[in-house]
């Protein structure tokens, strides 16, 4: 079951956020607000602050300026049990076989679904007696998919989803995956470059470059005048 939020905060709300690192801005008064039940695309070059980004909204980086609230709650340790995240080149233990690591965590996570997991594994074709350590790229980030949405949190934050997975698996997991969890009750908040397969499930983007917010769009309003989150992606950054 899902796990249920309290009256009617936005999923994330970030207010002046910056961000901080060895002298350096990575993130430059960040202000947006993600209302419940959206899938929004995190879009922007490489170095544009996706990733950190994430790693404020996820409660797991804590911002050097401003403030980020999940739900009405600041971001935090408090947090984490209404989320799952999907970090950008994360590592499971490679000691373990897939089959092992998913039993430990549906032991550690009380929101874990085992038969979405169980039809997961079928759609994600995982080989679960293969130690981590021996899967592909690919097949890692299959696992590591599996193991973020799997989960029945009202936030899903992923991080570049698709890394070394295939074109096919891509359009697969977008169309098959992504779209089940889009039940209204679930936030998605996704940092991808793979556009074009992600493009018909969401309904915001929230555009970003060299750490600044360069855009907010309701995809509905960008096709009523008739553009696509490929065009006015292209619009913004070239």
């Amino acid at each position: 079951m899902t796990i249920q939020v309290n009256g009617n905060s936005p999923a994330i709300e970030c207010q002046q956020v910056s961000v901080t690192m060895r002298k350096k801005n990575v993130l430059q008064d960040v202000t947006f607000t993600l209302e419940k039940g959206r899938i929004a695309g995190l879009l922007g070059p490489n170095g544009a602050g996706k990733s950190t980004l994430l790693k404020v909204c996820s409660g797991l980086l804590e911002p050097s300026v401003g403030a980020v609230k999940i739900f009405g709650e600041p971001a935090g340790i408090a947090t984490l049990g209404k989320m799952s995240v999907l970090p950008d080149r994360g590592k499971l233990p490679g000691w373990l076989t897939s089959g092992e690591w998913l039993q430990y965590a549906e032991s550690i996570y009380p929101d874990w679904d085992p038969e979405y997991a169980e039809q997961l594994i079928e759609t994600l074709k995982l080989n679960l007696s293969l130690r981590i350590s021996s899967l592909s790229r690919g097949e890692e980030a299959r696992l590591q998919l599996l193991s973020c949405v799997a989960r029945q949190s009202p936030l899903v934050i992923l991080d570049e989803p698709f890394t070394g997975v295939d074109m096919i698996s891509r359009e697969q997991i977008a169309s098959t995956v992504v779209a089940d969890l889009a039940d209204g009750e679930r936030t998605f908040l996704i940092a991808t470059h793979d556009i074009r397969e992600m493009e018909p499930l969401f309904d915001t983007l929230i555009l970003i470059d060299k750490g600044r917010i360069r855009a907010t769009d309701d995809v509905d309003a960008l096709r009523e005048r008739g553009q696509s989150v490929e065009s006015r992606y292209r619009d913004v950054f070239s």
